[in-house]
């Protein structure tokens, strides 16, 4: 069979599909990736069994069959030195053959037989809702850093996808740190339901997911959740584990709130950090009549700086670690944030001044060492 394509197409869909490959796995057939050929599409497919990854070119052709490729097809098709190739699939003996201006590559394929497409979901367009691809990567963008990647805390690898109604909440925590964010639209109408979705996951759909208008369609069922969006089908297992309450943790009042202007707050912060310790990283905070300075001491120095803000309610001193601060400046895009805080021991929450939909909880360090 003789298939001729473009090659910077092609590669686009194998850097896509190569990024559900599994790292080391002892199920030997899902290290290739699967190439199939159908009546109107070349579709390519990985999977590591906690996610899948489909993509398809359009193609109008008489064959049909599927095989096995080796992954360093990735690799030849990222260096390829002309616009198209052509590649020759023999499938008697799962022989692929490419060529493009003066480059030949034979690669060794095999039998696709037992490879488990099953693991690939496709949303019901009667269950599923759809949201703007941009809209939804600033969102994901705004919680997932807050995930676990600690192993022994296998529910806090998770975000929490709450349904409710027209409502849709994202969770994420690592039990030093919590974020909220609630996504409303009047067109959705969920039953009432919660899905864990591993945030390491998340973040490989992140790099995937463009800055676009168009629209990606979500579905689930009881083991997955899947992404439709461009000619991509990204599909996710969820996790297993019971998310805790955490509504619990979030204060009802503040004891004081400042304003303060974001990107000034984070060059502070940073600088900081230049001279933080230790495992906490911290940097002590003291709000003192409209002023909030911000101090480090140790081995090698020590720094303060003052910065503005517009303060409501009492004064404050207390230490944070100052990542936990900056993963959160840098992310938001707004001029001005507040920050709520509860006493000397309690959390600081971050929220935005003209959005009640998102929430940012640090825990302040109560000894430093």
């Amino acid at each position: 069979m003789q298939i001729t394509t473009n090659s910077g197409e092609l590669y686009k869909c194998l850097d896509t599909v190569e990024k559900a490959l599994p790292v080391r796995s002892t199920v030997p057939m899902i290290n290739s990736i699967l190439f199939e050929v159908q009546p109107d599409a070349l579709v390519f497919s990985s999977t590591n069994l906690e996610m899948a990854i489909r993509v398809s070119i359009d193609y109008a052709g008489d064959d049909t069959g599927k095989i096995l490729l080796p992954p360093k097809i990735v690799d030849i098709m990222r260096y390829f030195p002309v616009s198209e190739v052509n590649l020759h699939i023999n499938w008697d003996n799962y022989r692929v053959d490419l060529t493009g201006g003066t480059a030949h590559f034979n690669l060794n394929g095999a039998d696709a037989y037992d490879y488990p497409t099953a693991v690939f979901g496709q949303p019901d367009p009667d269950s599923g809702f759809s949201i703007g691809q941009q809209r939804f990567k600033k969102i994901l963008r705004s919680v997932i850093f807050a995930a676990s990647a600690e192993e022994t805390r296998p529910a806090f690898n998770g975000v929490l996808f709450a349904f409710d109604g027209p409502k849709l909440t994202l969770t994420a925590s690592d039990t030093y740190r919590l974020v909220v964010k609630e996504i409303q639209d009047d067109s959705w109408s969920f039953e009432e339901r919660k899905c864990l979705v591993p945030a390491r996951v998340m973040r490989e759909f992140l790099r995937i997911v463009e800055d676009s208008e168009k629209e990606v369609l979500i579905g689930l069922d009881n083991k997955t959740i899947a992404f439709n969006f461009d000619s991509i089908n990204f599909t996710s297992r969820l996790l297993e584990e019971k998310y805790p309450d955490v509504s619990g943790v979030i204060p009802g009042s503040y004891k004081t709130r400042v304003k303060i202007e974001r990107k000034g707050f984070e060059e502070v912060i940073s600088r900081a950090a230049l001279l933080a310790e230790g495992k906490n990283q911290a940097v002590n905070l003291i709000l003192n009549n409209n002023q909030l300075e911000a101090k480090v001491s140790g081995q090698e120095g020590s720094m303060e700086e003052l910065i503005p803000v517009e303060q409501d309610g009492e004064n404050i001193d207390l230490h944070v670690n100052t990542r936990f601060v900056l993963d959160i400046l840098k992310i938001l895009e707004e001029k001005e944030v507040l920050i709520d805080f509860h006493g000397n021991d309690g959390p600081l929450i971050f929220r935005l001044v003209d959005d009640q939909s998102f929430l940012y909880l640090v825990l302040p360090i109560k000894k430093i060492n």
